[in-house]
């Protein structure tokens, strides 16, 4: 972790020191502008539904890379129709050359600057599947918390120069750390594979699969194309034309007498210039014009006077490659000045003999391969260079051998791009495996705490379409995970039967428990999640013989002694759905929604319409469910404001209103009935139903009302409209989730006590008035 502290440490100097050059430009410049938030992780708002996708980002950083990955873009499109492809560049001109050439694409952003903040933002809107970095963009924290967020990392035509092999050793230990992340190192060439090695890549990741940029299939080499081409350049077939690609700076002045040369032995020669950067055009164009030759820009050829203008300059970015289509003589720029040279094998594949000077170390196996093929011609410098071009100009059989000298060496070298996707096949689908872990979710009970854990299995689904997701609960809340489609797996943890066992025969029941959890190691569980938090299900969860099992850091009765990975919750109050949620980032389980899918079968239907039809309940009025008494006495409302609110909602609002409870309410809930003046519209219904059937019948209900307990989470599960009647519990954590649903607790100094039996005569809960419900029911039916 040092090495990355310093390297952020550094990273964040350099910031600080060019963010007035940066500022500048932006604001008065006005370069930067839209791309800058994207740069600090601030992805568009568009992306937004590629969390829901499968996603290969593929990343280049400028033109070159660009090109060379068109051909691997469109074959990943092919053979993976279902994914997203997210293409990013670290350069204006790379963006714009990717929007323009690699269609197959669906979204096109900026790399964000290598700041932790700033790429775990892109990356956690974004969510890969795969990274693919074309060539050498390495950076230490964007491979980090790729590899954090669970994505699989290849460099595809891995490319180390001697320039970049000198400059990545400044980054020491941290260098060796970034590449041992890195999945696999898909290199152009053996040099390439031995350079990696020495820079700390695995042996056993690093292969030699050549250069994609054989495979890349280029427009322009039809006689259309050719022909629109000489038309847009007002040029004719049998005037010579020489292209200088990417050249740089000193280097356009040192072939200023190489053209004037061939001039004169050639008249209708026209020479095509193509700068690397297309900011020094104005530059390159007052050097010519000043040398006495007359200049015409690409973006002003319609004014280009054909007999006086013998040179073009390309001041447009992503046309290089098709005007090599056209050219009879090609030059590689950064090759006569110490720069390293550029990508000659764009122009071979074109079929085009190409001329370069004396500095070629980025790409000498390209340069070895060409020279050996015969389909380059490596000059000293530019006198020999003048030489040489003359030479081909007056013998066009050996330049036409050339040329076809280089589609032989092109057509030879093809398949580094089906070696790539052979690559990505195999990092996919062992991602796919690793996602595919044995989970268990361990929340026992009770019913309104195992209602606030169910969204956590539609986290762990989404997150984990592949893995077998199992959930260990007690009997009594077991039909509300039961056919859940997010579960693979329901465990039933008898915990009631060994109590009861216990007191007859203790070493009988020890030996079910010891049997009971030998079985459950046989499911061979990676990770268990203890929502739970206390000492029961903490020791279920490392019964449970999971390598991973994690638990809140603040759970209770000694639960912790349990986990080996403790995740420490919000301090502040938070709802206990949100808390278990939180609890689930722990393994990267996330989800912008929540969810319970509580599945309702159609016998459960049958069963609340044979009620409805026994009762003769009339489902034309609006029905109420009210659920008068919880667990804790200290929660219940006072069973004759129960009575006085039924009353009321009959007669006042023409409802239908039914009692809801367990089978041990029945009896209060007749107390309740016998309290009323009206005999119509009031239906006992508490013992009749189990979970999944209270579930239908709440889905059929418009309002529920009562206290915090199970049946009103089940009701919020539902999407009924809830009025919680609370006093010794806390609303923020534990009342209906959601802010349609309406709570009403009287704001008295003894209110959310937690205590189970009140202490102040119930005055939180006798505060609570039957106008005051009436009326909010009112708000809630209008």
């Amino acid at each position: 972790m040092i090495y990355y502290l310093i390297y952020n440490l550094l990273l964040t100097g350099a910031f600080i020191v060019f963010l007035p050059i940066l500022l500048y430009k932006m604001f008065i410049k006005g370069r930067y502008r839209e791309d800058f938030k994207e740069r600090l992780g601030y992805l568009p708002d568009r992306l937004d539904y590629l969390q829901d996708e499968s996603v290969i980002w593929v990343h280049a950083s400028s033109v070159g890379e660009t090109m060379a990955a068109s051909s691997l873009v469109s074959e990943l499109r092919a053979k993976y129709p279902d994914h997203k492809i997210l293409f990013s560049n670290m350069t204006d001109t790379g963006q714009q050359t990717a929007r323009k050439s690699i269609k197959e694409a669906d979204e096109f952003i900026y790399l964000p600057l290598d700041f932790p903040w700033t790429v775990r933002r892109s990356l956690k809107k974004v969510n890969p599947e795969l990274v693919i970095v074309i060539e050498t963009e390495l950076w230490p924290n964007f491979i980090k918390y790729a590899k954090e967020y669970g994505s699989k990392v290849i460099v595809a035509s891995g490319r180390i120069s001697e320039q970049s092999l000198k400059s990545y050793k400044y980054l020491g230990p941290l260098l060796k750390r970034m590449l041992q992340q890195v999945d696999r190192f898909s290199m152009q060439s053996k040099q390439d594979r031995e350079n990696i090695l020495r820079l700390g890549a695995k042996e056993e990741k690093v292969i030699n699969n050549g250069n994609i940029k054989f495979d890349k299939e280029y427009a322009g080499d039809t006689s259309e194309i050719k022909n629109s081409l000489y038309q847009e350049y007002k040029l004719e077939s049998e005037e010579p034309v020489l292209v200088l690609g990417s050249t740089h700076d000193d280097e356009e002045k040192r072939l200023i007498p190489v053209y004037k040369e061939l001039k004169k032995q050639f008249p209708d020669l026209i020479m095509i210039l193509a700068p690397r950067y297309i900011e020094r055009t104005d530059e390159i164009e007052d050097l010519y014009q000043e040398a006495g030759i007359d200049v015409v820009r690409r973006t002003e050829l319609k004014d280009r006077d054909s007999r006086a203008e013998s040179v073009i300059l390309l001041d447009t970015i992503g046309e290089l490659a098709q005007i090599y289509s056209i050219a009879d003589l090609v030059f590689i720029g950064g090759s006569l000045i110490k720069r390293g040279g550029h990508n000659i094998l764009e122009p071979a594949a074109h079929g085009k003999l190409v001329f370069f000077g004396p500095h070629m170390f980025n790409f000498k196996d390209s340069t070895k391969l060409a020279l050996e093929y015969g389909a380059g011609i490596q000059v000293a410098d530019e006198e020999e260079l003048t030489d040489k071009l003359s030479y081909f100009l007056q013998n066009q059989d050996e330049l036409t051998q050339r040329d076809n000298q280089a589609l032989e060496m092109i057509e030879a070298n093809k398949g580094a791009v089906s070696k790539n996707l052979e690559l990505t096949d195999e990092l996919l689908e062992t991602r796919r495996q690793e996602l595919r872990k044995k989970i268990l979710i361990v929340r026992l009970s009770a019913i309104g705490d195992v209602i606030h854990a169910l969204p956590v299995a539609r986290a762990m689904r989404k997150s984990y379409p592949n893995s077998e997701i199992s959930w260990i609960v007690e009997e009594k809340a077991k039909d509300l995970v039961m056919d859940n489609p997010n579960l693979d797996r329901i465990i039933l943890l008898p915990k009631a039967e060994w109590k009861n066992n216990f007191k007859e025969n203790k070493w009988e029941a020890l030996k079910e428990a010891k049997s009971f959890f030998d079985d459950l190691n046989e499911y061979d569980f990676d990770i268990t999640l203890d929502v739970h938090g206390l000492f029961k299900s903490g020791l279920t969860t490392y019964l449970s013989g999971a390598s991973q099992r994690i638990g809140p850091k603040n759970g209770r009765e000694g639960s912790t002694i349990f986990y080996n990975q403790k995740v420490e919750l919000p301090k502040e109050e938070i709802h206990q759905i949100d808390r278990n949620l939180y609890l689930a980032q722990g393994i990267g389980a996330e989800s912008e929604e929540v969810g319970f899918d509580i599945s309702i079968s159609k016998e459960n239907e049958k069963r609340i319409d044979e009620l409805f039809t026994e009762l003769s309940i009339n489902v034309d009025k609006i029905l109420i469910a009210i659920n008068p008494f919880t667990s804790w006495t200290s929660k219940n409302w006072l069973p004759e404001r129960f009575a006085h609110l039924a009353d009321k909602l009959i007669t006042e609002l023409d409802c239908e209103v039914i009692m809801t409870g367990g089978p041990g309410d029945r009896d209060g809930v007749d107390d309740i009935i016998n309290l009323m003046e009206e005999d119509a519209g009031i239906y006992n219904l508490a013992g009749k139903t189990n979970l999944k059937e209270l579930a239908e019948l709440y889905n059929r209900v418009q309002l529920f009302i009562g206290g915090d307990t199970g049946p009103m989470h089940l009701a919020v599960a539902m999407s009924t409209q809830v009025i919680a009647l609370m006093g010794p519990t806390t609303p923020t954590t534990h009342g209906p989730y959601g802010k349609q649903h309406k709570v009403i607790q009287p704001d008295i100094d003894c209110k959310e006590c937690w205590d189970r039996v009140c202490k102040q005569e119930h005055i939180c809960m006798d505060k609570i008035t039957v106008d005051e419900v009436f009326k909010e029911t009112k708000k809630i039916l209008n």
